[in-house]
């Protein structure tokens, strides 16, 4: 299923596990991006970017750089922000955090679940039971800190995955209004 990388402006083939993780990685390794570039993947504007920075929803760049952790929030945030308020963005981003090894697990990682999840979910109006086999796919080597932690962790991807879907009805719908040309 080829569409967009969630939360970015690049077009990718979502059906194939890692995809995010292979396609991100090699833009970090120069040592981090600059507020243009990480404005041209998301597709926000820069002052926005700047914003969430000054109201704490994203850490600061340093030196002018923003690392992947940064940009993986950024992408969260751009994804699922047509469907939750960004305070309730990043309240499940804390949840899940907490829920986890906090050396293994930081924003890439949960944007890597997300979008491997996503990518095994497919099209269409996905059923309960599609997004809990879609979500324990993407976390098929996930080993948890202590009990319970991956139940935690699963219903965090179930609810960014529904807030991300609604986000594509929603604009599906809007498309097809426009093209009613009412």
């Amino acid at each position: 299923m080829i569409g967009l990388l969630p939360g970015s402006t690049i077009e990718v083939e979502l059906s194939h596990p890692g995809v995010a993780d292979r396609l991100l990685a090699p833009m970090f390794i120069p040592g981090g991006l600059v507020l243009s570039q990480v404005a041209e993947i998301t597709g926000l504007a820069p002052h926005t970017i700047q914003n969430w920075v000054k109201r704490g929803f994203v850490p600061p760049p340093r030196g002018k750089r923003y690392a992947r952790d940064q940009l993986s929030r950024l992408l969260i945030i751009n994804a699922l922000k047509d469907s939750l308020q960004i305070e309730s963005i990043i309240a499940l981003i804390a949840h899940a955090r907490a829920h986890m090894d906090e050396h293994a697990m930081g924003d890439t990682l949960l944007y890597n679940h997300f979008t491997d999840a996503l990518g095994a979910l497919g099209t269409g109006v996905p059923t309960r039971s599609a997004l809990r086999t879609a979500v324990e796919a993407s976390l098929a080597d996930y080993a948890e800190p202590y009990a319970g932690a991956k139940v935690r962790l699963i219903n965090v991807l179930e609810i960014m995955l529904l807030a991300y879907s609604s986000s594509v009805l929603h604009q599906n719908a809007e498309r097809l209004l426009k093209a009613l040309d009412l």
